[in-house]
């Protein structure tokens, strides 16, 4: 402090004249005030903590990105309101640490912290520096989802080439065997009979295993023209109508009849959907009800699909977006796949939440006008 500003004036205070005291002062508010001011420009959240983890000062940033209100008086222990990390250790250590956070309030965020101590600080003090990561975070994941898929369709090049000869060479095997067997014994061609069945089932399931592998990762161009996302929902549950019936599930269905038109290339969305209605009936018993919202705000139109059943665990929820990654006992994992490929080429993002035992609600959100935006895979 001997080599700063407020040093030498404290050196000095006994000597000076009350004018020129007072031109120091005024010096010394308009500085303070200009600090205060840059740091209020920052989108950084910046708190300044004594020794003991109380708060000396907080820059408005702070109230947008961490549970502290605006009205936090000086003294209050940081603890407080960020509860799960360890405080005393940490100001203990007496040097910088980094970690990262996730809040759920405000708003749900991941958080990077550097926390510095003051060096030229007469008390201990320290800075705890907020960053909001959220946004790279995603950037992060959303890069490495892209060379996933990219490696995906590499793959899936070689699996139908190298897939296809074998399967056709059985099919005509399986029609061979299927004319022996009617010449054969009426005893043992019932037999045979049901072992070519058989064979020729799980070929086929096997042929369509593929087909929607490829389906789900083959680079298209979508045919985008201005549709209604309500009337788009609507076809796609006429053709579900019936399994829906049978079933007894009970379909809700709240959506606005001036929603604003989406650039879509219809046929997709309705895959899209198809498959999210399609899990959601899984996912429940009979006489389950799925509700579907539709709301519009000012650069997109958001639509969730909520479902009563037993939702999802905690341990399965962050891999069922994964490819192949399935809870059922005859399901391929390809489903969501499938949707999150189509929705990319919209631009749009698919949010799910659930928790077990409570349902599961995925939300689908469509950009408007010049927020829409299309992902180019990497050729």
């Amino acid at each position: 402090m001997k080599n700063s500003f407020l040093g030498k004036l404290m050196e000095r205070v006994e000597h000076l004249e009350p004018d020129e005291l007072k031109r120091h002062l005024l010096r010394m508010a308009r500085e303070n005030g200009l600090l205060e001011t840059v740091f209020n420009t920052l989108h950084e959240a910046v708190v300044v903590l004594d020794a003991s983890g109380r708060v000396e000062y907080c820059n408005r940033a702070v109230h947008k990105l961490l549970p502290i209100p605006a009205d936090v008086q000086t003294g209050a222990p940081i603890a407080k309101y960020l509860r799960d990390l360890d405080w005393p250790s940490l100001l203990m250590k007496g040097q910088a640490t980094n970690k990262t956070l996730e809040i759920r309030y405000p708003e749900p965020r991941l958080l990077e912290l550097n926390l510095l101590p003051v060096a030229d600080a007469a008390t201990d003090e320290f800075v705890a520096i907020f960053h909001d990561i959220t946004q790279k975070s995603a950037d992060t994941r959303e890069v490495i989802e892209s060379e996933r898929l990219h490696a995906l369709t590499l793959l899936a090049a070689g699996v139908a080439h190298e897939l296809g000869n074998p399967i056709n060479s059985i099919n005509i095997h399986l029609q061979l065997m299927a004319r022996d067997a009617r010449r054969a014994e009426p005893k043992l061609r019932a037999k045979l009979q049901e072992s070519v069945r058989v064979a020729r089932a799980e070929m086929d399931r096997l042929d369509a295993i593929i087909n929607r592998f490829l389906k789900a990762i083959r680079p298209t161009v979508p045919e985008f023209r201005e549709a209604g996302i309500g009337a788009v929902l609507r076809e796609t549950l006429a053709i579900l109508q019936t399994e829906l019936d049978n079933r007894n599930i009970i379909v809700e269905i709240e959506i606005p009849d001036r929603l604003p038109p989406l650039r879509l290339d219809v046929e997709q969305i309705k895959q899209a959907f198809y498959n999210l209605i399609k899990n959601a009936m899984q996912a429940m018993d009979s006489k389950g009800i799925l509700t579907i919202h539709a709301a519009a705000a000012d650069d997109y139109v958001e639509l969730s699909f909520a479902d009563n059943g037993p939702g999802i665990s905690l341990e399965d929820l962050p891999r069922v977006l994964e490819p192949y990654y399935t809870t059922k006992r005859r399901g391929t994992g390809l489903g969501l796949m499938i949707v999150q490929r189509i929705l990319r080429e919209h631009g749009a993002e698919l949010q799910l939440e659930s928790h077990s035992g409570q349902g599961t609600v995925v939300r689908v959100r469509f950009p408007l006008g010049s927020k829409q935006m299309r992902l180019l895979e990497n050729k």
